[in-house]
């Protein structure tokens, strides 16, 4: 299956966001949190519509079936999204970090596709954290099962601590298929 990926859209892809979110996901933090449909729909479309005038401040991107038909077992469904942010700092550095906020991936998709997927959302993360000179990326789980998520990272290059995993941008660039960064390029 090819897949295109998309900025996600204020106006054609927060349903689908927020229907995987709450259906696939939702049940991850619930003995914590209670969630609000409402208050993450907001939230889905405040930054998908600032995404449309400023790409510097979060990103958002669905991934979908390439040359959609109208027919077949996935039609134009959504496979997967990615949101990252930016302007996160632990309170032991003035290095800036961009956090991802989500990696999510249909969960009856082959596990094959889902580790496609999710490794083109790190190199997403990864672009467009070095596009804008964010200098650290970090990845996070809060699911039950979050071995193979971090897995992923970890043959990255990422460096795993627990449910978290971090990488300097310009190392990450490394592991992306055909890019070579050399060590005086990227600072």
């Amino acid at each position: 299956m090819e897949i295109e990926w998309a900025l996600a859209h204020p106006l054609h892809d927060v349903a689908d966001i927020v229907n995987m979110a709450d259906h696939i996901f939702g049940d991850e933090v619930q003995n914590v949190l209670t969630t609000n449909r409402l208050v993450f729909e907001k939230n889905v479309t405040i930054a998908t519509t600032v995404q449309c005038f400023d790409k510097t401040k979060e990103f958002i991107a669905v991934a979908r079936p390439a040359n959609f038909s109208g027919t077949g077992e996935f039609n134009n469904k959504l496979l997967g999204f990615c949101w990252f942010d930016r302007y996160g700092y632990t309170t032991y550095s003035n290095e800036e970090i961009s956090n991802a906020k989500f990696h999510h991936v249909d969960l009856v998709l082959p596990a094959k596709l889902r580790v496609k997927l999710l490794n083109a959302m790190i190199d997403q993360h990864i672009l467009w954290a070095y596009h804008n000179g964010i200098p650290i990326i970090c990845s996070t789980s809060i699911r039950a099962d979050h071995n193979g998520f971090m897995r992923i990272h970890a043959k990255r290059g990422f460096e795993v601590k627990g449910s978290y995993a971090w990488i300097k941008t310009k190392d990450g660039l490394n592991g992306i298929k055909g890019i070579e960064i050399g060590s005086s390029q990227a600072s």
